[in-house]
C-alpha cells in the first residue's frame, strides 16, 4: 500500500474564496497578500470566487450606527464601571463577535482569536497531536441545546486503540462538564501535547452511566492514497484527502490497478472529511466525461454549476462502488454524490455528514480569523445534502446501508474491525455488480 500526504497552496493577488465542511482534519493552505489564510481540510474547499475586503476607511452610514452605539455604550459602561478590572479589553469585543456569530445559530460560523487561529494553523501541516477523532456539533432539542458526538475514529490515532465509538457524546473533559461550550472550546480542551493523557466522560446508547475512555495524546499523520489488489482482481482505493496531491496519487494508483486487469473498483471514501474542490473536479473527471459535479448556490443568485472535464481515466464499463460513512463529508460527499446522482456508482455503507455549505475564510487585522457561511452546493441533481431526508438522517443516502454490527458480549468494536468488516461487505455488493455486467 501507498500512503502520502500534502498540502495545498494557492496564490491569489488579495482575494480568496472558501469551501468549508465540518468533519475531517486534513490540511492545506490558501495564500494572500492579505496574510496567510489556513484552514483545516475538514472545514474548507476551495472554489473559483472572489473574496470581497472592506476597504478600512469605510464608515457606515448614520441610520446604520445605532447598533454600534449600543454596543459601544455597552462596553464603555463594562470598562469604566465592572466591579473587577478588566485586565484585556480585547476579550469584551471578541466576546461580543462571538456573540454576534452565535445569534446567526450557524455551528460552521465562527471566530478565531489570534491564538486560537495560530493553533489552527497548526493542524495544515499534514500533522498534529491529539487523540485522532472526528467531532460534530448537534442540536439535540426543541430548544436548540447542542452537544459534541464523536462521528468517526481515525485508524492511525490512539483513538482507534480504545474503547472510543462513533457516537459516543462528549459529556466531560478530564472531569469537567462541557455542556454548553462551543465545539472549538471542546476541541481545545482534548487537544494537548503528545504523551500526555486526556480523559472523556461518554454518553453511549443503551449504557446508563457515563463510560469514562482515557486517551494518550500522539502525533496524527493522515495519508492520502492507500490502495491494493484484492482477491479476484478488485480493486481497492482509499482516498483518505483530497488534497494537492491526491489527484496525482489517484491516477497513479487507478493506473496501477487497470494494468493489472482490475474487474471492478472499490473506491473508498470513508472517513474522508474533505479538502479541495478542485481536487474533488479532478477526482471525479476521472469517472464523469463531462457534466455537473456539483451546484453552488449563493443568496439571491442562481446555482451556478462546475464540470468534470471532458474524458476519463476509469473505462465506463468498469463497476464501481463508493464506500462511504458518517466521516465522509464535504468534496467525499460531493464526489459521492455526483457518481450517485450521474448513475456512475453504487454509493453503499452510512449516509454521510451532510455538511453543504459555503463559507468565506478571511484573516482579520489583528490576526484573528472569520469563518462565514456564504452560500450551499447542491449535488447534480440539486439536492441539498443538509436537510434530512428521512427523519433524523441527512448527507448522501447509500443504495446500500450497511448497519452498525452487534456488540458479542458487550466486547468494544476497533475502529480497523468495523471498517475491514464494511469494506467486506462492499466487496460482495462489487462483486454482484460484476457478475450482472458480465451476463
Amino acid at each position: 500500500m501507498e500512503k502520502s500526504r500534502g498540502r495545498k497552496r494557492t496564490a491569489g493577488v488579495s482575494l480568496l474564496i472558501v469551501l468549508a465542511f465540518a468533519a475531517g482534519m486534513w490540511a492545506m493552505y490558501a495564500i494572500s497578500n492579505e496574510g496567510v489564510l489556513r484552514v483545516a481540510a475538514r472545514i474548507v474547499q476551495t472554489i473559483p470566487g472572489i473574496l470581497q475586503v472592506e476597504d478600512a476607511s469605510f464608515i457606515p452610514a448614520a441610520s446604520d450606527l445605532r447598533p454600534l452605539q449600543t454596543f459601544w455604550q455597552v462596553r464603555e459602561r463594562v470598562r469604566s464601571q465592572f466591579v473587577y478590572e478588566i485586565e484585556d479589553d480585547r476579550e469584551l469585543t471578541y466576546g461580543a463577535i462571538r456573540g454576534m456569530l452565535t445569534s446567526l445559530d450557524d455551528p460552521y460560523t465562527r471566530f478565531y482569536t489570534p491564538e486560537e487561529y495560530r493553533e489552527f494553523q497548526v493542524e495544515t501541516e499534514g500533522h498534529f497531536d491529539g487523540i485522532g477523532a472526528v467531532l460534530e456539533s448537534r442540536v439535540v432539542d426543541e430548544s436548540g441545546h447542542r452537544e459534541v458526538f464523536i462521528t468517526s475514529i481515525l485508524p492511525e490515532g490512539p483513538a482507534a486503540k480504545t474503547d472510543l465509538r462513533p457516537e459516543d457524546v462528549i459529556m466531560t473533559v478530564d472531569d469537567v462538564a462541557v455542556k454548553g461550550m462551543t465545539l472549538q472550546a471542546v476541541v481545545n480542551r482534548i487537544r494537548g501535547k503528545r504523551g500526555t493523557e486526556v480523559k472523556l466522560g461518554l454518553r453511549r446508547e443503551g449504557v446508563d452511566k457515563l463510560v469514562d475512555v482515557a486517551i494518550v495524546r500522539a502525533e496524527i499523520q493522515v495519508p492520502v492514497v492507500e490502495y491494493e489488489m484484492l482477491d479476484n482482481k478488485i480493486g481497492y482505493v482509499w482516498l483518505r484527502s483530497f488534497n494537492k496531491q491526491a489527484e496525482e496519487k489517484m491516477r497513479e494508483a487507478l493506473n496501477n490497478l487497470l494494468s493489472q486487469g482490475m474487474r471492478g473498483l472499490l473506491f473508498d471514501l470513508s472517513i474522508d472529511g474533505g479538502g479541495l474542490l478542485d481536487v474533488a473536479i479532478s477526482v471525479s473527471s476521472m469517472f464523469m466525461d463531462g457534466g455537473p459535479v456539483v451546484y453552488v448556490k449563493e443568496r439571491g443568485r442562481e446555482e451556478q454549476p462546475l464540470n468534470a472535464r471532458r474524458g476519463t481515466l476509469v473505462p465506463k464499463d468498469l463497476p464501481v462502488v463508493v464506500l462511504v460513512d458518517r466521516g465522509s463529508a464535504s468534496a467525499s460527499e460531493i464526489v459521492s454524490g455526483c457518481l450517485q446522482d450521474r448513475g456512475r456508482a453504487l454509493v453503499v455503507g452510512q449516509n454521510t455528514f451532510g455538511k453543504a455549505k459555503v463559507q468565506t475564510v478571511g484573516e482579520l487585522n489583528d490576526g484573528a480569523a472569520l469563518v462565514l457561511s456564504t452560500a450551499v452546493y447542491l449535488t447534480p441533481s440539486k439536492r441539498d445534502i443538509s436537510l434530512d431526508y428521512e427523519e433524523g438522517k441527512r448527507g448522501i443516502k447509500p443504495d446500500r446501508f450497511f448497519p452498525e454490527p452487534k456488540l458479542d458480549d458487550g466486547e468494544p468494536i476497533r475502529y480497523k474491525d468495523w471498517h475491514d468488516g464494511q469494506i467486506q461487505k462492499a466487496v460482495e455488493v462489487l462483486e454482484e455488480q460484476i457478475t450482472k455486467s458480465t451476463g
